[in-house]
């Protein structure tokens, strides 16, 4: 293949890939492209001639596909040079790296098919008479090959979404989530078995078109390919198909399953829908938002023409409010001046979630991106304040040298940005019981006069933080019964950039088989089970509120909560064992 055809094979991937993650065309993007979106790339890398060659086909793949899909962080102002530019950059040298890795499991000096795990298959036909029976279904190279891709693909998203400067977009499982039965293996494996099953296919579905090619098939040309298809590549397809099928099963069978809620959370979703470059001036956000409460708290029942029930829970989204808080309370109870926010809390009786700043340092002047908790009485009562930041945009790496100032002064304008929190905060507020649960195991009991309410432990991820596993999994092993995500990506200025969030998102709910409730400045505002449906949602980029009465199921620890990245860490032990039967392939030939 000339290095023409390569860069082609390696932009069309990327074009794929950009069409199956949410966009523009489709809303949810797209499963059926997500399967085929690497058959491209792999045929390219297969062509590759070196680790060189590899590694910068792997760059531009990962370069291209995280500008296309990406492209929205341009709107972050004059960040924007670190938004997208500096991380394009650093995606594209992590691609760089791993289309290295790649490369080895194509190169053919090294592997061999006849070395392949040679010595387990003569010690095991040794000891048993069934010898042809697991000569024919062992493994083989094309098996190891495809496993191999999948396996350091997988590790690749992991190693691109997680830690300080993970960015968790421009992967596989976003163009999953309208398959909703693939989708449901995340509570054992997380998202990277979703990952690992969708590269697992392109591999094999690259090696069936190099087969039946003119170049590489000449036997098969006037023939059915499927009837002479080599052993090595049955058997490869046979385990896709295989692990294929037994993640459909279990995901049919979990996201048909009835669940009956334990409780019930009755929430109130406001979407303001204000410009968040505004400025300190929070009065256009809070009377927006006060508007739209009260047009929901005043609603009717359509057939007793009486006012509804108030709500358990109200919640604003991220950074309504700009004044930070303990101290706010004393701000807020005079602000605005014709509805002082607290005092307006305190008539409506419902305690509030709202996204605002909080003090962690006074002295300093180190402050929180927070979600702060005032109880149905215009108190203060807590706050949890975002851990995981955004690099470059939310923190400053470096901000507390001189040089670092300056020199960010002179590129965007000072900004001193946020302090990361330090403690996973639960909140607690009264639900409503639902007579309809039962739970497994009989309860005993002394007879009571009257039944205390019961209440709702949740926790508040901001913004991004919804798309990390690794701090959503701590929030749940904290106690949550509920995720309650927090928002603002109406800088984004774009639709899908708004979706792509949310699929992101909604893996969390599937992962810890949880409800999550997202209320956000300007969209996508949704209620979101745990099998990743959809309950009730807001229209984007509009001024709205909704009432939902949110289901609430009895807590239980997912394979995923319990074990973490498993999967991935298999995924690496698999691609280490190759690598060192690659080594003994080539002592064995040389």
């Amino acid at each position: 293949m000339s290095e023409f055809l390569q860069v082609f094979c390696i932009l069309f991937s990327a074009a794929m890939f950009f069409l199956g993650i949410p966009n523009d065309f489709f809303k949810f993007g797209s499963p059926v492209i997500g399967f085929i979106a690497l058959i491209p790339f792999y045929i390219s890398m297969k062509n590759a001639r070196s680790w060189k060659n590899g590694a910068v086909l792997g760059f531009l793949h990962a370069t291209f596909v995280h500008i296309l899909s990406s492209s929205w962080l341009s709107n972050f102002k004059d960040f924007a040079v670190f938004t997208l530019g500096a991380s394009a950059a650093g995606t594209g040298v992590i691609g760089a790296f791993f289309g290295s890795v790649l490369y080895f499991s194509f190169c053919r000096q090294i592997f061999s098919e006849e070395l392949i795990f040679q010595d387990l298959q003569e010690d095991f036909c040794r000891h048993n008479k069934a010898c042809s029976f697991f000569r024919y279904f062992s493994v083989s190279e094309t098996t190891v090959r495809t496993v191999f891709f999948a396996s350091v693909w997988t590790l690749w998203e992991w190693t691109k979404s997680n830690g300080f400067l993970g960015y968790p977009w421009g992967t596989l499982p976003m163009t999953a989530y309208r398959y909703k039965s693939i989708i449901q293996i995340a509570d054992i494996t997380g998202t990277y078995g979703i990952t690992f099953l969708l590269a697992l296919f392109s591999a094999n579905a690259a090696e069936f078109i190099l087969f039946t090619s003119k170049d590489n098939c000449d036997k098969c040309r006037n023939k059915n390919p499927l009837k002479n298809l080599p052993k090595p590549l049955k058997h490869s397809m046979l385990l896709c198909i295989v692990l294929l099928a037994s993640a459909h099963f279990y995901g049919f069978h979990q996201y048909s399953k009835i669940r009956t809620p334990e409780k019930f959370l009755d929430v109130l979703i406001v979407q303001q829908n204000t410009d968040p470059w505004t400025g300190q001036n929070d009065l256009k956000s809070i009377r927006t938002s006060q508007k739209l409460c009260t047009e929901k708290l005043n609603e009717k029942n359509p057939f007793t023409n009486r006012i509804l029930s108030k709500p358990d829970l109200i919640v604003w989204s991220e950074a309504v409010l700009r004044y930070p808080f303990p101290q706010g309370e004393n701000y807020y109870s005079n602000t605005p001046p014709e509805n002082p926010l607290l005092e307006y809390i305190d008539k409506t009786n419902v305690p509030f979630i709202i996204g605002a700043p909080y003090t962690i340092d006074r002295k300093n002047r180190l402050f929180g991106n927070a979600a702060v908790l005032i109880d149905a009485s215009g108190n203060f009562k807590g706050a949890y304040c975002k851990i995981h930041l955004v690099p470059f945009a939310e923190v400053i790496p470096g901000i507390e040298f001189s040089w670092v100032r300056n020199a960010m002064k002179s590129m965007v304008g000072f900004s001193n940005g946020w302090q990361a929190g330090n403690q996973y905060t639960l909140f607690e507020v009264n639900a409503r019981a639902n007579p309809n649960f039962r739970p497994i195991a009989p309860i005993v009991y002394a007879e009571k006069k009257s039944t205390p309410r019961p209440t709702v432990k949740f926790c508040t991820p901001i913004c991004f933080e919804d798309a990390f596993p690794s701090v959503c999994r701590k929030l749940s092993q904290s106690g949550a019964e509920l995720f309650v995500n927090l928002t603002d990506d109406s800088w984004s200025l774009t639709s899908y950039a708004e979706y792509q969030h949310f699929v992101i998102a909604a893996m969390r709910s599937i992962e810890f088989r949880k409800t999550m409730i997202r209320s956000t400045n300007s969209g996508y505002s949704a209620v979101i089970d745990p099998a990743g449906r959809i309950l009730k949602d807001l229209p984007l980029f509009e001024q709205a509120a909704m009432r939902c009465t949110v289901p609430v199921y009895q807590n239980q620890t997912t394979v995923f909560e319990k074990f973490g990245f498993l999967f991935t860490f298999l995924c690496l032990i698999f691609a280490v064992l190759v690598f060192g039967q690659k080594k003994s392939a080539v002592n064995a030939r040389y």
